[in-house]
């Protein structure tokens, strides 16, 4: 089978991503069931299973041999030229609890980092697109991020999802510094409909420490660097985009230097 290109494999994330929309609409007019992935902060739902479940047999059906790498577990082939990165529900809380603001994001990766990805947010119907080196898109629109140059005058997102009373510690020490060097503060439960809207210039930077991992970030973080942005490990250097943490910090470009000496002087103390 010849390499597909990065239109082709695009044709698969949105199709797949829009077979897990589907579920999260059905989703929305019947009681849905939570199950625990962690003593108190982290969920399960059907929806997020059952997302997953047609998701992943939309890219099998399409390219059988490729990994699959998924927030619920893996599946696919044994061709590791290409691995597929899957979040079926990204912001289960909201969706459990009837806040719109939850997506899906499908993204597939070579061993160059991402070739193209996806992000479907049911509640307002919008699907955010991305190729390498062939910009990122709402529908015909091309993104780009925000002009703002002023950390004081901007708008950051961030958040925490842990049982760990070290790691919440940490993060409020981040909460307070960005009350007192930005406009402000957002925690929206969402990171990768977050990075989606950092390329589209709707916020200006988000970061995540301890809790997002390679499903959350792998189509977001094309996106914003097709955006004219700027998203890497939150310590320096590329994001994970395998097993792990991945640690992110996403921003405009324009104020990025200034957002990571922030955090780094926070979390030293």
């Amino acid at each position: 089978m010849s390499t597909p290109t990065s239109d082709q494999l695009l044709e698969v994330c949105v199709a797949a991503a829009m077979a897990g929309r589907e579920v999260l609409v059905e989703g929305l007019t019947r009681a849905t069931a939570v199950h625990m992935k962690s003593e108190r902060s982290s969920i399960v739902t059907e929806v997020d299973l059952e997302s997953q479940r047609r998701v992943f047999a939309v890219i099998s059906d399409a390219y059988p041999d490729h990994v699959i790498m998924g927030e619920e577990g893996d599946g696919g082939g044994g061709d590791g030229s290409f691995t597929w990165i899957v979040d079926p529900l990204d912001g289960t809380s909201n969706y459990a609890s009837g806040i719109p603001f939850a997506c899906v994001s499908v993204a597939v990766r070579d061993a160059d980092g991402v070739v193209a990805g996806a992000i479907v947010e049911p509640f307002r119907d919008e699907c955010f697109t991305v190729t390498r080196g062939g910009g990122a898109w709402l529908g015909d629109r091309r993104l780009a991020v925000s002009d703002n140059d002023r950390l004081d005058r901007s708008l950051i997102t961030t958040g925490l999802q842990s049982d760990d009373p070290a790691q919440i510690t940490a993060h409020a020490r981040r909460i307070e510094a960005l009350h007192l060097h930005a406009r402000g503060p957002r925690m929206l439960g969402c990171p990768a409909l977050c990075l989606a809207y950092v390329a589209a210039g709707r916020i200006d930077a988000f970061f995540e420490r301890d809790a997002t991992y390679a499903w959350d970030v792998a189509a977001g973080s094309l996106m914003i660097h097709e955006a004219g942005g700027r998203c890497e490990d939150l310590d320096g250097g590329p994001v994970n985009l395998g097993r792990g943490v991945a640690n992110v910090l996403a921003t405009n470009g324009s104020i990025h230097d200034g957002l990571f000496d922030l955090i780094q002087r926070t979390d030293r103390g």
